[in-house]
């Protein structure tokens, strides 16, 4: 950081995963400040609507994107979802399609998360979607174009298509539970 001390420091909640934060790793100083006289009267505080579901807190996350094709496939991504024990998310065209509830949507207008595992169902990886996700542990992505920038981040890919692949995922994690 650049210029004289204290600094102050934001981040965007679910940027980072809290169970990764080495304890004691900054140190914490206590300061005397003197303010002086008030020159404005703040407003309410902004009130962000909250989400009915919070994807921050999610281990395992399985999202959708327009390579899903339609609604009544996204039953598909439910039952991974469902073997998996995780949140079904998705990309924006999804949720601006009324697909999936925007409370679901993942990148820069919706939710930004850190699971321990993600898995993007065709989902191509526009910018705006991986500034969502880039930092989920493990990365699974599954598109049939071998040029998705989203294998650029993935730690594991499959090109294919996705509804050949998910059902054997399906039966995979179903196989390895039993």
């Amino acid at each position: 950081m650049n210029g004289d001390a204290p600094h102050f420091v934001t981040f965007q909640s679910g940027s980072f995963r809290g169970d990764a934060a080495e304890k004691g790793s900054a140190a914490v100083e206590t300061m005397d400040v003197t303010v002086g006289d008030i020159r404005m009267t703040p407003e309410a505080p902004f009130q962000e609507a909250k989400a009915s579901v919070d994807l921050t807190k999610s281990e395992i996350i399985v999202a959708v994107g327009r390579g899903i094709k339609s609604l009544e496939n996204i039953a598909l991504a439910q039952q991974l979802a469902d073997a998996l024990g995780a949140d079904l998310a998705a990309s924006r065209p999804i949720c601006d399609s009324d697909w999936l509830p925007i409370d679901r949507q993942i990148g820069s207008s919706g939710q930004t998360v850190a699971p321990k595992v993600y898995i993007a169902l065709g989902i191509s990886g526009a910018i705006q979607h991986i500034v969502g996700m880039k930092n989920a542990g493990t990365i699974v992505a599954i598109n049939k174009d071998s040029e998705a920038p989203i294998f650029d981040i993935a730690d594991y890919g499959i090109v294919g298509d996705l509804f050949e692949a998910v059902p054997v995922m399906i039966e995979e994690v179903k196989k390895a539970k039993a």
